[in-house]
């Protein structure tokens, strides 16, 4: 028994009308059914990762409702991970596999194998075709967001700016500090402010608080209040309590205090 449930971090299912090969790159292998691993970027891609996710494939296939329902020519398997798998190919290459590099990060991996498969290693993929991998690093860079937000700025249906959203939520919990300094910038896009807004109105609202507070604390100290007077009016002027009213003064105040 397994410690955990199986799942499958994510299936690609091809609709029935879809192109037969995909533009983008990484699309170029899939098939109809196309099962995904994604690893973080403190996760392991070991060689027990690369089995466990054949075996999601073959479990997937063995689940259908009728026999042969999934073909296994018609599956296949794509490993995602931001740094270069070093010790994972070692492995593969000298237990038999070949590992082709198909394009810039992508390497295909044949062998005794029952799918296709793929290793996407998102680090060195290319930066214009695909931004919206780059930008889930924990070490996005500003010009792979600013490029996601260029790519992303007309796709106005509901369910692109969901998906939009989705990345976009993803990147922003892992990169915070870079988005701030995006969306400080001129010209950031709607999407980024929309999803941005909630620590935008916390900036301002803290930057109102902060002036009023160095504006009393400043006052006191023209009069050579003590800290202990300085605090009271604090409490009286912004209806706080005595704890609230040290730590605005501790963050905003406490140094025209010393000056």
């Amino acid at each position: 028994m397994s410690k955990e449930p199986i799942r499958i971090d994510l299936l690609i299912i091809k609709e029935e009308n879809a192109d037969k090969v995909m533009k983008n790159e990484i699309g170029h292998i899939m098939r109809k059914y196309n099962v995904l691993e994604y690893k973080g970027p403190g996760d392991e891609l070991s060689i027990d990762t690369f089995y466990k996710t054949l075996g999601y494939a073959c479990l997937y296939k063995g689940y259908g409702k009728t026999i042969d329902e999934i073909p296994a020519d018609e599956l296949t398997v794509s490993l995602f991970r931001e740094a270069y798998p070093r010790e994972l190919f070692f492995e593969l290459e000298r237990k038999g596999y070949v590992l082709e590099e198909k394009y810039p990060g992508i390497y295909y991996v044949s062998g005794n194998i029952l799918f296709p498969v793929q290793i996407v290693v998102i680090s060195r993929l290319n930066r214009t075709m695909h931004s919206s991998l780059r930008i889930l690093s924990a070490n996005a860079d500003i010009e792979d967001i600013r490029k996601f937000l260029e790519q992303t700025e007309n796709m106005k249906t509901p369910r692109e700016r969901n998906n939009i959203d989705a990345v976009l939520q993803a990147s922003v919990s892992a990169n915070y500090e870079i988005y701030q300094k995006v969306r400080r910038a001129n010209g950031m896009c709607e999407a980024l402010r929309e999803l941005m807004k909630d620590e935008i109105e916390q900036d301002v609202a803290r930057g109102e608080m902060r002036g009023r507070v160095e504006g009393i604390v400043d006052t006191c100290c023209d009069l050579g209040l003590p800290e202990d007077a300085i605090l009271e009016r604090l409490q009286k002027k912004l209806n706080i309590s005595l704890q609230t009213a040290q730590e605005y003064l501790q963050t905003f105040g406490k140094q025209i205090v010393k000056n």
